[in-house]
């Protein structure tokens, strides 16, 4: 039996912005008296807007273009583990390739996430645990014939904090 291997890709660079919404715009009206006193320390404080909601796998049907528009939304999550490593790393920032191999199961859930080291330029044992563990985390669209998917998918990695 063949089996297919899906390969895509992301770059997550400096120029790579995730649509999060516009931040939200407070009302004025019902507020009990004095709370005008506390609203501009509230406003000083800007917190970041709320990430979106992962997609839907249970609506999508199994393609590269899904595979990808889930990995892309988990693509923050993989940045977050690289920017956790630069902030102990100092001024020595390094940029560099991870290339991730997983299986996705007939159920659509992950299995045997690893980061590949042939193609690999990053080099770092926390930084691929911590990739490993999100990509075991991810659910995707169940494939229709029942079959395991091999994937292969590579995340390139600069800073843009």
């Amino acid at each position: 039996m063949k089996r297919s291997l899906i390969a895509v890709a992301v770059l997550l660079g400096s120029g790579l912005a995730f649509a999060q919404g516009s931040p939200g715009k407070t009302v004025a009206a019902d507020k009990p008296a004095g709370s005008e006193a506390t609203a501009p320390a509230q406003e000083k404080k800007k917190a970041e807007p709320a990430r979106p909601q992962p997609p839907d796998v249970s609506r999508m049907p199994f393609s590269p273009d899904s595979i990808r528009e889930v990995m892309t939304y988990y693509a923050r999550d993989i940045q977050e583990c690289y920017e956790e490593i630069l902030a102990t790393k100092g001024n020595k920032v390094e940029e560099g390739r991870i290339l991730t191999s997983f299986t996705i199961t007939p159920d659509g859930f992950v299995r045997n996430a690893k980061v590949s080291k042939a193609g690999t330029t990053l080099k770092n044992a926390r930084l691929n645990e911590c990739v490993v563990n999100v990509l075991s985390s991810i659910t995707f669209p169940q494939p229709p014939d029942g079959r395991e998917y091999p994937i292969e998918y590579p995340f390139n990695l600069k800073a843009i904090k």
